[in-house]
């Protein structure tokens, strides 16, 4: 059996008890060397860490070498359910052959942080990746309560955000962005259209840009 573990964005407070229970009897444990550091691994058990380039891709082929020898853990930050490698291995080994642990995802953190509900609102990763038109951004805003894009590290950022405010629908848009979520260094910067959208150096690991439709306009 492989177990899926969501172990949230890395503090010991996000993480549930079921979370830690599972942690705490793992015999081997997979998992990003970030994620590995913040959780409180079991004596005695194995870690695997996983490649930082090309983690998705070696997933896979890790889990079916551990897996030979018996039961599994593989952890993830956030929620499995939501832009995880969980996606690629339930795939590959099936739903019988996985257990999965939620745990708190990044979006839930933001909402909570701005007062929101994130029922209705659609998500799109950008991180690693091209990723959607402009136009089809600003489509499926208007189709949604909120638009909420993950963007990756901080060197990507302010040319993200120049990209989606020279559309005039997403630039008019309410905005929030949140830098590492749940962590110490978590920040929270929001403006009433995009394009006024000012977050310093944009420093910091993963972020989070939360829009939605400015009735103003």
């Amino acid at each position: 059996m492989i177990t899926i573990v969501g172990a949230g964005p890395g503090p010991r407070e996000y993480l549930t008890p079921e979370a830690a229970r599972a942690i705490g009897a793992s015999r081997v444990i997979v998992g990003g060397a970030r994620v590995l550091d913040a959780a409180e691994l079991p004596a005695g058990a194995l870690r695997v860490d996983l490649p930082a380039s090309g983690m998705a891709d070696a997933v896979v082929g890790v889990l079916e070498e551990k897996s030979e020898g018996g039961d599994v853990t593989l952890l993830v930050s956030g929620d499995p359910g939501f832009y995880s490698l969980a996606k690629r291995v339930i795939e590959r080994f099936g739903r019988d052959a996985v257990r999965v642990v939620p745990g708190i995802s990044s979006i839930q953190i933001m909402a909570a942080r701005i007062c929101r509900s994130w029922a209705g609102a659609e998500a799109v990763t950008l991180h690693a990746r091209n990723g959607p038109a402009l136009g089809e951004l600003a489509g499926r805003l208007r189709a949604s309560s909120a638009l909420v894009l993950l963007f990756g590290y901080s060197a990507e950022v302010k040319k993200r955000l120049d990209w989606l405010s020279s559309d005039e629908y997403l630039g008019s848009a309410w905005a929030a962005l949140g830098w590492d979520l749940g962590l110490p260094e978590e920040r929270i910067f929001e403006a009433r259209r995009l394009k006024e959208l000012r977050c310093g150096s944009c420093e910091g690991r993963l972020s989070m840009l939360w829009l939605e439709k400015n009735t103003a306009v």
